[in-house]
């Protein structure tokens, strides 16, 4: 059933054409009554279709959560314009008018930037205007003498504003804009910071650099955790009801440099991961522990340890995150010896440490079933009233995760398990979804063969269907509608992939399985009636 509050939104963007009106009045106008989460929920999904451009900003002439309400408020922040003083003028970004009304252009240029540029910004700003305005300055400063110098220096200016009040500047734009209101302990984090990353920025691709280039992105993710805890410090104070507007715009760029951070913490594991995969990956972690030398286990878990301090961060579990960071580093520390007790001491360090990595498993796959209890209706509600296209909505959920630090941290905990089963030697199963069913098993490269295979009637005698797939593309769909009740996968997936999410929520046993032995073992099952259970040594057994 519709609510007050979505019926409200698509009046708004509908009939009047109100954009940032509509957050006013969601999140000021309405707090003395309804449910604080959802508003914050619609305020959320709306403005990340604005920012994305899935709804346009055309001209027209005129009970409390804690975890879920700090994920909502979260995306909320990128998505809002600059609170910065020329911005709240009257007339914002006045500039365009001169250059607009320039007297050593052209006259059509003229107007293609009144028409195109001064008018939507002065009546209806939006992220799209940016991508106008780098098209005009990149045709403008094609033919270095065609314009005088001083028209194209006002429309850099220009450009530079509109990033400015867009907030899309890059990470070290956005941080040097705050370095001035920095005390000595905050500046230093933030310079270690900016020399790492430019570090990493100069760095030459090549093999030679390969473990330089591992060593400098643990180092600068470090420097980044340091740098991200002063600020989250920061901004722990409340404001006082009389502070200056100055006070309140800089606040503002703290809090975006804060989640910029964030954002290019999700960078830094992506390429760590990457870097590791080519230098061996579970593979060589094995080899290393067998030879009882877990050096080389340092540089992932201490980007585990990264990874997991930066969902603390974030508002998502901060207690759990801590406690998880803490084992993390005294495995670290405590490394391996020949023997505990009477115990071999490789089992007791790879069993220690596989308990931790299940447990920051746990975390990641509490933070995306949060999700879908917060946004899917709310986004499918949104999504049909606006016209937004059917795919965004859809995917709105994964889209959210696997952008965001969580999906790295998933991978990093799917690497290192593999690493630490094959190390104890133990069965070759990931259980990404448990449970039990029984069903006719079938191979398929994808489920998609299944579902347009005319060999099976999926609608006549066989009424649950347990599958083992060769692989699983990008846009597979578990398809659980079609009697599909387990899957078996024959490769390594991350468990918040876009099949792993899609699986948990629509309740499909899922493991994944790499061991070849255990392969042939399920291949001989083809056709045949099992029982799928993930609980035991085999979940696939003959009934």
């Amino acid at each position: 059933m519709p609510t007050a509050r979505f019926k409200y939104i698509v009046e708004q963007v509908i009939l009047h054409g109100n954009k940032l009106e509509v957050m006013c009045e969601l999140l000021v106008g309405n707090l003395e009554s309804g449910d604080r989460l959802e508003a914050l929920i619609f305020s959320a999904i709306y403005l990340k279709w604005i920012n994305t451009g899935q709804i346009p900003c055309f001209e027209d002439g005129g009970h409390p959560r804690p975890n879920r309400e700090v994920l909502s408020i979260r995306k909320i922040h990128p998505c809002l314009p600059s609170f910065k003083a020329e911005f709240t003028a009257s007339v914002p970004l006045t500039r365009i008018r001169d250059v607009a009304h320039w007297g050593d252009i052209p006259h059509d240029l003229k107007l293609q930037i009144k028409h195109t540029i001064q008018n939507k910004l002065h009546r209806n700003a939006g992220p799209e205007d940016l991508v106008a305005t780098e098209a005009m300055l990149a045709r403008i400063t094609r033919n270095p003498e065609e314009y005088s110098e001083a028209f194209v220096e006002q429309f850099k200016i220009i450009h530079h504003e509109l990033k400015d009040f867009s907030m899309l500047g890059n990470l070290t734009e956005q941080l040097e804009s705050i370095k001035e209101s920095f005390g000595d302990r905050s500046l230093s984090a933030l310079t270690l910071f900016l020399e790492c990353k430019e570090r990493l920025d100069n760095l030459e691709e090549s093999k030679d650099a390969l473990d330089k280039s591992i060593d400098l992105l643990l180092k600068t993710a470090q420097s980044l955790n340091a740098l991200r805890e002063v600020i989250v410090k920061g901004l722990e104070s409340s404001l006082r009801n009389d502070v200056p507007d100055a006070a309140i715009a800089m606040r503002q760029k703290w809090r975006l440099c804060e989640i910029g951070l964030e954002d290019y913490s999700f960078l830094l594991l992506s390429r760590f991961l990457n870097a590791l995969e080519v230098v061996g990956g579970a593979q060589q972690l094995k080899e290393n522990a067998e030879s009882k030398n877990v050096s080389s286990w340092n540089g992932p878990l201490g980007s585990l340890f990264v990874g997991i301090r930066q969902l603390g961060l974030s508002g998502w579990k901060p207690e759990e995150c801590t406690a998880i960071g803490n084992e993390l580093l005294a495995w670290k520390e405590k490394g391996l010896s020949e023997k505990e007790g009477s115990e071999d001491g490789k089992a007791v360090w790879a069993l220690r440490l596989k308990a931790t990595l299940d447990r920051s498993r746990r975390l990641t796959e509490e933070y995306s079933e949060a999700l879908p209890q917060m946004f899917p209706q709310k986004v499918e509600m949104l999504g049909k009233a606006l016209g937004i296209p059917e795919n965004s909505v859809r995917t709105y959920n994964e889209a959210e995760i696997r952008a965001g630090v969580i999906f790295q941290v998933s991978k990093l905990c799917t690497l290192l398990l593999k690493a630490v089963r094959s190390t104890l030697g133990s069965q070759g199963w990931d259980v990404l979804v448990p449970g039990a069913a029984h069903g006719t098993l079938i191979q398929c490269y994808v489920i998609s063969q299944y579902m347009s295979s005319p060999t099976v009637d999926r609608w006549a005698v066989v009424k649950q269907i347990l599958c083992y797939l060769k692989g699983a593309p990008g846009d597979e769909v578990t398809a659980a509608g079609n009697n599909i009740k387990g899957v078996v996968l024959l490769q390594e997936l991350p468990h918040l992939s876009h099949l792993g999410v899609r699986a948990g929520q629509e309740k499909v046993i899922f493991v994944t399985c790499e061991d070849d032995d255990k392969i042939a073992d399920i291949q001989k099952l083809n056709g045949k009636c099992v029982r799928h259970n993930t609980t035991s040594n085999f979940p696939v057994k003959d009934l």
